[in-house]
């Protein structure tokens, strides 16, 4: 389930991201992404070497499609929701493999082939985001409960997401860059527990890539006027 997950994650976000990778900042970043995710699998256990390439495939392909495409990048409320989902893939028992890997990826593109057409411009997504931030509170004391430094990074990571879900709760729209931005704060925390961990190299790249769509969104938007 974990892998699968991964695998998800990584096309919605690359899909994000990809779209707004234009420019020499937006290739820094990715440039810097790569760095970390094949450090990451480099440390990582040999089990992790299949879902890890297998994830780096999905990335790079969502990533493309978002690229030559100009799909809108997604909301500051989509960004930190993803990287919550991610924290709970972090949870969630072992990885499967490069095949959950695969096929979390293929439904999450057969997902967003599906949905791309559905407005949802008018959505509030406050109270999500009130409830969500009391979720990851919750989760946040059971990452505490870890050995050593993976417990300290996965709570910093957790507390910065936190952060996220209460500025689009609070501030709306005002708080998107913010939210942005203490999301990708968060999702590179969770990359660098996921490596420190050893053997969830796909959710690793979902991390960073996650992280990555954040930084550039709050890195060009400054405070972004849009519906959380």
């Amino acid at each position: 389930m974990s892998d699968a997950l991964a695998g998800a994650l990584c096309v919605l976000a690359a899909l994000s991201a990809g779209s707004s990778m234009r420019g020499a900042r937006s290739r820094a970043l990715g440039e810097a992404g790569a760095v970390l995710i094949l450090a990451a699998g480099a440390s990582g256990a040999a089990a992790a070497i299949a879902p890890t390439a297998a994830a780096l495939l999905l990335a790079a392909v969502a990533g493309f499609a978002g690229y030559r495409s100009g799909l809108s990048a997604s909301s500051a409320s989509m960004r930190a929701l993803l990287a919550t989902i991610a924290f709970v893939a972090w949870v969630l028992p072992g990885a499967n493999g490069a095949q959950a890997v695969l096929a979390g990826g293929a439904i999450a593109a057969l997902g967003h082939l599906i949905f791309k057409r559905a407005s949802r411009e008018r959505m509030t997504f406050q109270p999500l985001h009130l409830a969500c931030a009391g979720a990851c509170a919750a989760l946040a004391y059971v990452l505490g409960a870890q050995p050593g430094a993976l417990a300290v990074v996965s709570v910093v990571a957790m507390v910065a997401l936190i952060g996220a879900h209460l500025s689009l709760a609070l501030g709306g729209g005002a708080g998107s860059s913010a939210a942005s931005l203490l999301s990708a704060v968060a999702a590179g925390g969770l990359a660098v527990a996921a490596a420190i961990g050893g053997a969830h190299g796909a959710l690793v790249v979902a991390a960073v890539t996650i992280a990555i769509g954040c930084a550039r969104s709050s890195a060009l938007v400054g405070v972004v006027r849009e519906a959380p």
